[in-house]
């Protein structure tokens, strides 16, 4: 191992009993072993089935980490609760989650995506008139 001068005198006149020798490692080196993982853009796919057979698409697109989102509006109660609960599965499978946006709308989410909701209280004045 190669020690500078500085590590040389430190070990010579205080001398570390059981200490490990570490190796330095160079910047570089360093450098390349860090990773960052920078999260892409996230995609939405956005679909209105009208029967059971188009729900595999929208499951493959929710484990190929893509935002699903799903307007009811054109399929049943009955239907609406099977999809609903197999997409959910698929989400939970995935860690993801499933959120509702209206009554008809819902949002299948993978595991590293987040919906945040505001509910918004607009106050609007009364004019009461004064007896006179």
């Amino acid at each position: 191992m190669a020690y500078g001068l500085i590590d040389k005198l430190t070990n010579f006149l205080m001398p570390v009993e059981g200490a490990a020798d570490f190796e330095q490692v160079n910047i570089r080196e360093r450098k390349a072993q860090l990773r960052v993982h920078v999260p892409t853009a996230l995609k939405i796919f956005i679909a209105t089935p009208r029967n059971e057979d188009e729900v595999r698409l929208l499951a493959d697109c929710l484990k190929n980490n893509m935002a699903v989102l799903v307007n009811y509006e054109y399929v049943d109660q009955q239907l609406l609760q099977g999809i609903h609960d197999f997409l959910s599965g698929v989400a939970f499978v995935i860690d993801g989650s499933a959120e509702r946006i209206s009554d008809n709308i819902y949002m299948y989410l993978p595991q590293y995506a987040q919906i945040e909701k505001q509910l918004f209280a607009v106050s609007i004045p009364t004019y009461v008139k004064k007896k006179g």
